[in-house]
């Protein structure tokens, strides 16, 4: 019976005083049973019906309660602690504070607004392990890429490079992320391969800067015309307009994005400058990402996308700055084709893994998800499979994926510090969702496979 005890978890202090209860009946009845049985033998040899009474067996008896009393209080607690140790182990993830590792960081030197210094000063306050920064297009040169190493070992955070490179998909603009393991910013000097993917990033870039203009040159056309009173929070700020400027914006963004690099200008902060400065409202800047750009703006002057336009009366707008929006008029980048993107990362020693694919619109479940397997096979490694632009439902989708595929599933918030409001340091998920339970796939594996990514030779 006490074998069969031992195979029951102690589930909560209930258990232990119960399980406790059951140890001491069993040894007081026990005990009972065998003094009751002395003590019938002993009448019995004597031929009478009256058990002996005497000041030796007395003596015998309060030394055998002393014994069972030990036996009462010690043996609950060595078969508790036996309890205790059997059941010792990792406890079970409890959603962001088990997340340890974020494998998807902006910093000013791409579009987001906090240095690398910040992040990392940042991710340590909150608890993180690890992060990867994975700034746009840019592959670092050997000395600043070492100065934030030394920064992230003394803040006991431990720092990976990597790089989102804008990609073209099916004529579709899309994200690649490329992972590298330390190895690779350990020589003298970047390896010819790594410099060839530098090179091919800073082409990318300043295709950003052309981007750029016209982009300016259409926001001044719009905010300028009739229709552009709808974008503006009150008509005085439609009436002060001042045609944008995009190396003001630039200036601008230095002192208030904590833009490092003119050629890393980018929409988040065109975004903020619209807000701040021009006096636009923020809903009809970028809309949700993956929809058309289209949204209708009520008498009331609510703004509804996509599903939620139907039944809705109002003014049809544009979302100025929308993927959309700026592809109809054909302001986008020069992006790298996809697969020479995965070549040049490969080449490199790095790992390539497809960024967020939700964001790819309403033709990612339908359409892309089909083309993984073509990726696959020019070399993908890995696919993002938590991210602040994914749900639940479309982890599912992903989750599948990647087993049907061999691909490695990733991690990342895509923070942008504070210019990408819906995505926070460390949230691996969609901000305005419900945890869901396959995060603890990430909680427990994410930290040992960053490692593992950063220590590939």
């Amino acid at each position: 019976f006490f074998f069969f005890l031992l195979l029951l978890p102690p589930s909560s202090s209930f258990s232990f005083f119960h399980e406790c209860g059951i140890f001491s009946d069993c040894i007081f009845s026990f005990h009972h049973f065998t003094e009751m049985k002395k003590r019938k033998i002993a009448s019995e040899a004597m031929g009478g019906n009256e058990w002996p009474r005497s000041s030796n067996s007395n003596r015998k008896g309060k030394k055998s309660n002393k014994v069972t009393y030990i036996l009462v209080i010690a043996v609950p607690l060595l078969l508790w602690l036996m309890f205790s140790i059997r059941s010792q182990g990792p406890p079970p993830p409890k959603s962001f504070e088990d997340i340890k590792v974020d494998m998807h960081v902006h910093t000013t030197e791409s579009d987001g607004d906090r240095t690398a210094e910040e992040q990392i000063e940042l991710a340590a306050k909150i608890g993180l392990d690890a992060v990867w920064i994975t700034d746009h297009d840019i592959i670092r040169d050997l000395s600043r890429t070492r100065d934030i190493q030394k920064f992230a070992k003394k803040k006991g955070v431990e720092v990976s490079f990597g790089v989102e490179i804008t990609v073209d998909w099916e004529k579709k603009e899309h994200h690649l992320l490329g992972y590298f393991p330390d190895s690779v910013w350990a020589g003298a000097s970047l390896t010819p391969s790594m410099k060839t993917l530098q090179t091919a990033c800073a082409v990318v870039k300043e295709s950003r800067r052309n981007r750029n203009t016209n982009m300016q040159n259409f926001l001044n056309e719009v905010l300028s015309s009739d229709k552009g009173l709808n974008y503006f929070v009150t008509p005085a700020s439609q009436s002060s307009f001042q045609n944008i400027d995009v190396d003001v914006v630039a200036d601008w963004a230095k002192t208030n994005a904590n833009l490092m690099e003119p050629t890393s200008l980018g929409r988040p902060h065109f975004r903020a400058y619209l807000i701040e400065v021009v006096g636009i409202r923020e809903d009809l800047i970028f809309g949700p990402r993956a929809g058309d750009g289209i949204a209708t703006l009520t008498s009331s002057g609510d703004v509804f996308f996509d599903e939620d336009r139907a039944g809705k009366e109002g003014v049809e707008l544009e979302a100025l700055m929308h993927s959309a929006t700026l592809a109809k008029r054909d302001i986008a980048f020069e992006p790298l084709p996809i697969k020479e993107a995965i070549h040049l990362i490969n080449m490199a020693d790095g790992r390539a893994v497809l960024a967020h694919p939700p964001t790819l619109g309403s033709k990612w479940p339908t359409t892309f998800v089909n083309l993984v397997p073509d990726l696959v096979s020019a070399g993908l490694w890995g696919i993002e499979a938590y991210s602040s632009e994914i749900d639940s439902e479309n982890h599912n989708i992903i989750a599948t994926l990647a087993k049907e595929n061999n691909l490695v599933m990733t991690a990342g918030s895509d923070n942008h510090g504070s210019l990408k409001i819906y995505a926070y340091l460390g949230e691996v998920k969609r901000h305005d969702n419900a945890n869901y339970a396959e995060l603890e796939y990430w909680a427990r594996n994410g930290l040992k496979q960053s490692r593992e990514l950063r220590n590939e030779l």
